[in-house]
């Protein structure tokens, strides 16, 4: 064998090994992924009749949930960069430079985060409440870290960007249950 294909054989081993590598990254992402949601909803679920309300409960879920997916999908991006030899340190100084950026032309959006967080941890409304806001009411159906959405007794689905609901009524569950 010459010295020429045995580089060759050597750069085709490395890729296999390269790929391998990825699929192993993913498949391990794919699991800490679902063992962390399993963990998310065991938590609160064994905290609902103690410390949390099923509202609060079903208002935190999804939010931890998106959380931990970002997470996740953010080390598994890093580690794969690393797996084919790009230097992750360039990518990321040049990312929080570009954040830096869109942080500023975006005031809104981080407007409505910081809402929604205060929103969410301090109990504000829950999954199920009904509140008027703006002139409408409707039950809430979701809220997320950005926005909220309430459907009207019409069916109509609205959805509020956090950082509008400075001022609105809350008239609590719709089952009537107490919190």
């Amino acid at each position: 064998m010459s010295s020429d294909q045995l580089a060759r054989l050597r750069e085709a081993v490395q890729g296999l090994e390269n790929i391998i590598a990825i699929v192993l990254i993913l498949l391990g992402a794919a699991v800490v992924l679902r063992l962390s949601v399993l963990l998310i909803r065991r938590t609160l679920l064994a905290r609902t009749d103690r410390l949390l309300d099923e509202t609060r409960r079903r208002t935190l879920q999804p939010l931890l949930e998106s959380l931990v997916k970002y997470v996740v999908y953010f080390i598994a991006l890093v580690m794969i960069l690393r797996e084919l030899n790009v230097d992750a340190t360039a990518i990321l100084a040049s990312a929080g430079a570009v954040g830096l950026a869109v942080g500023l032309g975006a005031q809104s959006l981080m407007r409505d985060v910081i809402a929604g967080f205060f929103l969410i941890t301090e109990g504000l409304i829950h999954v199920g409440d009904v509140i008027t806001f703006d002139g409408h009411t409707g039950t809430v159906e979701r809220i997320s870290i950005r926005k909220t959405q309430i459907r009207t007794a019409g069916g109509e689905l609205w959805t509020i960007p956090n950082g509008k609901l400075e001022v609105f009524g809350n008239k609590g569950p719709t089952s009537g249950a107490s919190r």
